[in-house]
């Protein structure tokens, strides 16, 4: 019976991802087309907006890739191994869980005219801020938290741990430890979450509106505007503009690549001499103040927040589009890899590893085709883009785990694959799947550009009205919206930890 099912497996598995994926090929025609005219190209570079626009992109994006990386780096090279890394690693969620939007808001309410220092420090006042400065830096805090966490999944290794203290009885200095040791070990993990971190900050949009800068804004948000007019050449060049953020993209992956050849020629140079430790206040201080900075966030977000009101219809909307995108997606993903597809896995994470503006170009292009702009159900589909790969990362690996003779011996006994499933890897897979579950849910709450361009504007969610209010509305409601965008994903994943821990106890026996 297995053999039948699972050519049909494998089919439903690729019409699923198909049909999720399917604005990956509409967005490539559509950057294409508008860059084979030449009068467009001069138009773009003509307009006064652009140069300083695209160095607005050019500052913000690099101040968030090496902030992000030199605030981890400097961490773990201030901490690791230890019991003061551990803690900080316990302590990563309290900034992780906040969204990229509620974080953003806190900084404006805090740093702008206007804000809490300018009313506790009159004589301070934020400087204009033209170049995207504050945005690159609001970007690396956060973007830190999220490289620290992914490089504490790394460093569990036991050998590299006993290899840094040999290191460091030796008497060579923590920092020879990190690039001698720590940089070349988790060297290709830390390529791919840069380029990601790259990815999205080069093409932010709903940040970049919050934050500024205002007038030029940065090119991502200039793209945004341009592709809402009506005007053709005004969309012309709002493509054109998606495909220099592609190119964008492109260069930073370049420049990391040669710097990385550069430094593998140059170091570690293993002339013997020992560099003794310098002072660790640096990262220690900057590894105590990453968690503080989310609850910093928070409460500041529920005290200036504490006069709002919840309105019913944006919580209902963000609700029901977080559960509907989330569940959808762990049903395609489990579908995926039970199909055995892993092998080609390489192209899923291209949503993570592209800007995220042209394929929201592409996806509302392929709803305009099919008819389905301003429904509900095209907002679904157009956050599973996000949705399915983010929640992949989390499920894939526990997948990868299953131990392959539990399956062999349930085949021997006759078990058919459908009972395989449900009756062997599911149980299994409860934790990991509640955990994917709730980063899916995250994902779908901070989704901006698919629910306001998808949904023509009529379903708002607190995303969509946090970043509405951000031009104009009163800081009280503002921090509503923003707190609710917080509290939402941080109850969904304190719900999740709870089934995770009740299954865990419930099946304590059986192990």
């Amino acid at each position: 019976m297995a053999a039948p099912l699972r050519h049909p497996l494998i089919l439903l598995a690729c019409a699923a991802m198909l049909a999720i994926y399917l604005p990956l090929a509409p967005a490539l025609a559509m950057l294409l087309t508008p860059a084979l005219s030449g009068d467009n190209w001069r138009a773009l570079f003509a307009d006064a907006q652009f140069w300083q626009s695209l160095t607005a992109t050019l500052v913000s994006t690099t101040l968030a890739v090496v902030g992000a990386l030199a605030i981890a780096l400097s961490s773990v090279a201030a901490l690791w191994p230890g019991a003061s890394w551990q803690r900080l690693s316990a302590r990563l969620p309290l900034l992780l869980a906040i969204p990229h939007v509620a974080f953003a808001t806190a900084v404006l309410l805090l740093f702008a005219d206007g804000g809490v220092v300018y009313r506790l420090l009159p004589f301070v006042s934020a400087p204009y801020d033209r170049y995207g400065i504050g945005l690159g830096i609001t970007l690396a805090v956060k973007e830190s938290a999220f490289l620290l966490w992914v490089i504490y999944g790394v460093l569990r290794s036991q050998t590299l741990s006993q290899q840094a203290t040999v290191l460091q009885s030796l008497g060579y200095g923590r920092g020879q430890t990190l690039w001698w040791l720590i940089v070349p070990a988790i060297a290709p993990t830390l390529a791919a979450v840069s380029l990601a971190i790259a990815a999205w900050s080069v093409s932010v949009v709903d940040v970049a509106i919050i934050l500024g800068p205002g007038n030029p804004p940065t090119l991502a948000v200039l793209s945004w505007q341009w592709l809402n007019q009506g005007d053709a050449l005004q969309q012309a060049k709002g493509l054109l503009a998606c495909l220099l953020l592609s190119g964008l993209l492109g260069l930073y992956a370049g420049v990391g690549y040669a710097m990385w050849r550069v430094w593998r020629r140059v170091v570690p140079t293993f002339s013997g001499v020992r560099r003794p430790s310098q002072i660790r206040w640096p990262g220690v201080s900057l590894a105590v103040l990453l968690p503080l900075c989310g609850v910093l966030c928070s409460l500041l977000l529920v005290v200036i927040a504490a006069d709002a009101s919840l309105r019913p219809d944006l919580l209902s909307t963000s609700l029901t589009l977080a559960l509907g995108s989330s569940g959808v997606a762990l049903v395609v993903s489990l579908l995926w890899l039970e199909a055995g597809l892993l092998r080609f896995s390489r192209w899923i994470w291209l949503p993570i590893a592209l800007p995220a503006l042209p394929l929201a170009v592409g996806q509302y292009r392929v709803a305009l085709m099919l008819g389905i702009d301003g429904e509900y159900g095209a907002i679904l589909w157009g956050h599973l883009l996000w949705v399915v790969p983010w929640m992949l990362l989390v499920l894939q690996p526990a997948w990868q785990r299953l131990d392959a003779r539990q399956m062999l011996v349930a085949r021997t006994l006759g078990w058919s694959r459908i009972r395989i499933f449900y009756r062997l890897k599911l149980p299994l897979l409860i934790r990991p799947g509640l955990a994917a579950l709730a980063v899916g849910f995250s994902v779908s709450i901070a989704q901006y550009m698919p629910t306001l361009w998808l949904g023509a504007g009529r379903f708002a969610t607190f995303t969509t009205e946090a970043v509405a209010l951000s031009s104009g509305g009163g800081s009280s409601a503002l921090a509503g919206q923003a707190l609710w965008q917080l509290l939402l994903p941080a109850l969904f994943f304190a719900l999740t930890a709870y089934g995770s821990r009740r299954a865990g106890d419930y099946r304590q026996g059986l192990r």
